[in-house]
């Protein structure tokens, strides 16, 4: 029998009314809770309980474009009751035609969300939708509207003001534009473009890069500015960057590297102090370079006179034979002056001997060129010399983003190179691997290490780090957060991957401890790298352990805002119902269609992104 929660082990809380519809565990023992009903009973719901009528092509206008959070369970299709209530206003029938109500411009006004009499918004249409802020920013405004009152003597003139995606508000009340306008000022702030430039993880998986603005926006539906956030997966830090500009920002991960990228998202450094960083680091690592490339000049000379040839066959066979021909520690072999196997041996007793090599002897042609190895390894040096803890990190920090970005990787990641085996080599791929092994590591992080510095002296907040795993990072939290509003942010992964094999190299940078290694891509081996509970065959351990992190963050009185996504490993209705059962919390959604990026050649795929907002049962 397969091993999983399987549906039948839960008590899946639904309003049936006057459809029979084939629902499931529609048992006598089936205790009525209000979370879900399913689709095809919202109008039964809503005439029934509130005694509303619904406008059935609003309805279905709704659906379509994705304003209200669908989940699918053994087939059909259910959405949150509480976020029915919150979106009432825009699928109910409309009273008597009133003159004075903004008309929109299209024609027949199948492109609108009327909110009230008073108020539309004007779409060009449902598919132009680009932005997945958009989708919480709307949601929130339709539910918040009724608390905007205005006067009636305020509602005369018709105003008019852009929206998100090409979309535009038109109202009679101006206390809904100041509330559009305090969404559009809240995106511009986090607008992260700048910063992601420079202080991307390249391509890191699960990235929510895009998706800030909708998350942001979902988050500020129950956390005040004076609130705090807490990041408690944080991997590449882009959440925690963007929460960062609106409220405090704590961020964990059990990886120091994602702890490191989350601090170069913040405030506290300055491009003064990165050119005087920079005057200290960059002498170190030259006179450090100079002496580890007199044990390995004649290589570093043969790989110079490939990167300066025009590519040919003559080209092609010299450099697959300098990539065979090179020693590193996966291919014991060794030049007069170079051993890898020795120099790691003695390494492991001491990592801080000199000269440093772990790049050089793990990774020259397999993740980088061999002087770029070489680059790494000095600067790394030279970072280690720092005394001053902040300049460290920020040190790290760039040197992270450089490896990260100028790594001659597979799909983005370093489980595997790019070419498994030097005879893979041809014309049609060594132009790419050239070009990206020519590049200086130096020239790049001292770019890098600057525009962080100067973005940073325009950030208000640090973001503090607390090291992981989660449970130990909310034992650590305890101690720092008194008497103020609280989420957490929860982005569990959604599949069962092993995130430390695909960015062993980052950590392995931070820890520089020449660690074992194993495999094309020299991984570390299981006992020597971070093993995430998430990553395991039994298909039910993502579930419990997802709805064990958020039932520990709602027994501490905080909200918890749970990323996922409708291809994730763990079934979203049963981790709410099972929260729900043990907290009897209050459970709001937002949803945004999304296209997550293929990795290793896979095919792009559309999916619905779901933040899910958990808060603690009111007293």
């Amino acid at each position: 029998m397969e091993d999983k929660l399987t549906k039948t082990n839960i008590s899946f809380h639904v309003h049936t009314y006057k459809d029979d519809i084939d629902l499931p565990n529609k048992s006598a023992n089936s205790p009525k809770m209000d979370l879900f009903i399913n689709e095809k009973c919202i109008r039964d719901f809503l005439q029934n309980e509130l005694g509303k009528d619904i406008d059935p092509e609003k309805l279905k206008y709704i659906l379509e474009v994705g304003i209200l959070p669908t989940y699918q369970f053994e087939k059909h299709s259910f959405v949150l009751k509480k976020d029915v209530r919150a979106l009432i206003d825009s699928i109910i029938l409309c009273g008597d035609k009133n003159d004075e109500k903004p008309r929109s411009q299209k024609l027949f006004e199948q492109d609108t969300i009327r909110i009230n009499p008073h108020t539309i918004i004007d779409l060009l249409n449902k598919d132009s939708i680009t932005d997945p802020l958009f989708y919480s920013a709307t949601k929130n405004l339709i539910s918040s509207h009724n608390k905007l009152i205005s006067t009636e003597n305020n509602l005369i003139n018709k105003n008019k003001c852009k929206y998100l995606s090409e979309a535009s508000i038109a109202t009679l009340n101006p206390k809904v534009i100041e509330y559009v306008k305090a969404q559009l000022n809240r995106a511009k702030i986090i607008d992260n473009t700048e910063i992601n430039k420079f202080a991307r993880s390249a391509y890191y998986m699960g990235s929510k890069r895009a998706l800030c603005g909708f998350i942001v926006e979902a988050i500020a539906s129950v956390l005040p500015e004076s609130g705090v956030v807490v990041d408690l997966m944080c991997g590449s830090g882009i959440v925690s960057g963007a929460t960062n500009k609106i409220w405090k920002t704590y961020s964990s991960d059990a990886q120091e590297f994602c702890r490191i990228l989350s601090v170069v998202h913040g405030g506290g450094f300055s491009r003064n102090g990165a050119k005087d960083l920079l005057s200290r680091i960059l002498p170190i690592a030259k006179k450090h370079f100079i002496e580890l490339q007199s044990l390995l000049a004649d290589e570093i000379e043969n790989e110079e006179d490939v990167f300066c040839r025009e590519i040919d066959d003559s080209l092609l066979e010299d450099y697959k034979r300098f990539v065979r021909e090179f020693p590193v520690l996966c291919k014991p072999s060794n030049t007069k002056d170079w051993s890898p196997t020795s120099e790691v041996q003695i390494r492991r007793k001491d990592n801080s001997i000199y000269p440093y090599c772990l790049f050089t002897t793990y990774f020259a042609n397999v993740f980088f060129g061999l002087r770029q190895c070489l680059e790494i390894d000095s600067l790394r040096y030279a970072i280690d010399i720092i005394k001053e803890k902040k300049e460290r990190m920020w040190a790290l920090g760039a040197l992270i983003t450089t490896t990260s970005f100028l790594g001659t990787t597979y799909g983005g990641h370093f489980a595997q190179p790019p070419i498994r085996n030097y005879l893979a080599l041809n014309e049609n791929n060594i132009s790419d691997i050239l070009y990206k092994r020519s590049q200086s590591i130096t020239h790049e992080f001292t770019a890098r290490l600057l525009n962080l510095s100067e973005i940073s002296h325009s950030t208000k907040n640090q973001i503090e780090t607390i090291p992981g795993p989660w449970e130990s990072a909310l034992c650590t939290l305890d101690t720092l957060i008194y008497n103020v509003p609280v989420i957490v942010y929860l982005d569990a992964p959604y599949k069962r991957e092993e995130y430390s094999r695909f960015y062993h190299v980052l950590e392995t940078l931070v820890e520089y401890r020449y660690p074992s290694c194993s495999g094309i891509g020299l991984t570390p081996k299981p006992n020597d790298r971070f093993r995430s509970e998430f990553f395991t065959k039994t298909n039910s351990r993502p579930t419990a352990t997802i709805i064990d992190i958020i039932i520990k963050i709602l027994n501490r009185g905080w909200h918890c805002a749970w990323s996922y996504s409708d291809n994730g490993q763990a079934d979203i209705c049963e981790v709410v119902e099972r929260v729900y059962q043990k907290t009897g919390c209050e459970v709001i959604s937002y949803s945004a269609k999304f296209v997550h990026k293929s990795h290793g050649g896979t095919a792009q795929k559309n999916v619905m992104e779901y933040l899910i907002i958990l808060s603690p049962k009111k007293p």
